[in-house]
């Protein structure tokens, strides 16, 4: 009897190099740092990664529930794997840099595990696939259009939009300010474009008429981002399209084609051969940062362009920062400054450094300021019709801010990046955990909000889970402080979900006005076509 044999997928292909990537990176650190530090920093990252690369290998989590899936995938890489693979790259130990690494690669690693057993019990307890009916929250979502694909023309006004927006909102104060700082994600709503053409094929679109337009407008995001000195904009765009194509990738079950993985990583190769340039740029602009609010736009990118152009300055800044190691507070753990945006380990440990020296008074007063925080989320008015007495011009200060000056003292302010794990550790101990667990079933639900699942039975992402996906790498299920995240889940992703949707529904108006007729939109079209790629 002949059995078939297996065939192998994209995204199995992808998640045996993770963990082959992880295998070597574990290898090298017991080569260039034998100590037992290292090794056990090492040794506790290698099993977290283990565990969730296990997980998400041998569970449909990534079909099923795509969203909360890749956020879990996201605090694993942002604060465990990536920094063992990127320090392995570099032949630097992993525990390099850090303060405490064995205590903080514990606790991270803890925090891992709670989160894939959370996500296990949430998949199949309360949302198993295929079970209960929607919901009424997401029915009422599906009806406004959450989930149907946005056509084309849709994308382009969001992304014309979202840079408008962020050029005028961008250094701003205010209540204007701060709405056009909550509707620059739409930036880079074209760049989704090629994301749905993958999906769809051209049942979507003609992608030869689109991709001219989309390197010019990518052009003028990196020049007006040049101009007003603002590594995210340029980074957040690369990092959201780069993200979905690997979640596309990871859900994958279309059998192998070696020609085309060969293809692929002569792109990852000159993708890897333009980071130098890419990196010394992102330095650039740091040496350019001191002019900033001093000069015009112009000057701004000539004086990039001319620390850009000098190795000298660009050593002189890495040397400086280098400098600044092993201070009070530093966040330097990579030399590579893009990796350094990627990878939060850095950021978890000096919380966690502070948060271990607490007396009781402190964590007393943590709790209180926490508490005001919480409250200063809200917007001036509010607070002073409520008659809180608290003003958000006394409070300029982060709680990674607020961390270090409870254990070393010294002024607020700064707006130092801080730890969600490293504050609820400060303010509850270990018992932070069991509440972490309940934050955690609560985000997976409110995630899996931004993907609905289609007739044929794949899930589709919606354009604002997609447009949405670094930030939810990077803090999906962590962030900078306890009240930070969950206000996020609370305002901001509500606040963007409302934005697009306005601005969609104005755009199909308009459409429908255009065309004289009551049609839907020809994106609708493809909200029942096949996925070119097999995704369930």
């Amino acid at each position: 009897m002949n059995v078939p044999r297996p065939t192998l997928t994209y995204g199995g292909l992808v998640q045996i190099a993770l963990f082959a990537a992880c295998a070597l990176a574990l290898l090298v650190q017991m080569a260039i740092g034998f100590d037992t530090t290292n090794l056990a920093s090492a040794c506790t990252v290698f099993a977290a990664s283990l565990a969730l690369l296990a997980y998400l290998a041998g569970t449909p989590a990534l079909h099923t529930h795509p969203v909360s899936s890749f956020a879990l995938l996201g605090f694993g890489v942002t604060t465990q794997m990536g920094a063992l693979i990127g320090q392995s790259a570099f032949l630097v130990p992993i525990s390099e840099n850090l303060r405490q690494p064995v205590g903080t690669f514990l606790w991270l690693a803890a925090f891992l595990v709670v989160a894939i057993g959370m996500h296990g019990f949430y998949r199949w307890v309360f949302a198993p696939a295929g079970g209960a009916r929607p919901s009424t929250l997401r029915t009422w979502l599906e009806r406004v259009g959450l989930y149907t694909p946005p056509g084309t023309g849709t994308l382009w006004f969001m992304g014309y939009l979202g840079l408008i927006a962020f050029v005028i909102g961008a250094g701003r104060e205010g209540v204007f300010a701060k709405t056009l700082q909550g509707m620059a994600f739409l930036t880079w709503a074209p760049f989704l474009i090629p994301m749905y053409v993958l999906q769809f094929g051209q049942a979507y679109c003609r992608w030869h008429r689109q991709a001219v337009h989309l390197v010019c407008f990518a052009l003028l995001v990196v020049l007006l981002g040049l101009a007003a000195n603002s590594r995210g904009v340029m980074l957040s765009g690369f990092m959201t399209v780069s993200l979905f194509a690997l979640l596309l990738l990871l859900r994958s079950r279309e059998p192998v084609r070696w020609a085309r993985v060969g293809q692929t990583a002569l792109v990852l190769a000159l993708l890897g051969a333009i980071a130098i340039p890419v990196s010394d740029l992102a330095t650039a602009m740091v040496v350019a940062r001191k002019l900033r609010g001093s000069v015009n736009a112009v000057d701004m990118v000539r004086e990039t362009w001319r620390a850009f152009g000098q190795p000298e300055v660009l050593a002189a800044e890495r040397a400086d920062r280098a400098a600044r190691v092993r201070q009070q507070y530093d966040e330097r753990y990579f030399d590579n400054p893009l990796l350094a945006r990627v990878v939060e380990t850095k950021f978890h440990d000096n919380s966690l450094t502070f948060a271990a020296t607490f007396t009781d008074g402190d964590r007393a007063e943590l709790a209180r300021r926490t508490l005001d925080l919480f409250v200063l989320t809200l917007p001036q008015p509010v607070i002073n019709k409520l008659g809180i007495g608290l003003d958000k011009r006394d409070h300029q200060y982060s709680t990674g801010d607020l961390l270090a000056h409870l254990a070393h003292g010294g002024p607020l302010g700064g707006y130092r990046t801080g730890s969600m794990v490293a504050h609820g550790v400060a303010l509850l101990g270990p018992a932070y955990l069991a509440i972490y667990a309940l934050l955690c079933l609560a985000a997976f639900a409110l995630l899996d909000l931004l993907a609905a699942r289609r007739a044929d039975g794949s899930v589709l992402v919606s354009a604002v889970g997609m447009l949405s996906l670094w930030e939810l790498f990077l803090g999906g299920i962590t962030g900078e402080s306890v009240h930070g995240w969950v206000v996020w889940y609370l305002r901001y992703l509500p606040q963007g979900i409302v934005i697009f949707l306005v601005v969609a529904t104005f755009c199909r108006f308009n459409a429908w006005l255009a065309s004289g007729l009551h049609v839907r939109p020809r994106a609708t079209a493809v909200s029942s076509a096949r996925p070119t790629m097999r995704t369930t």
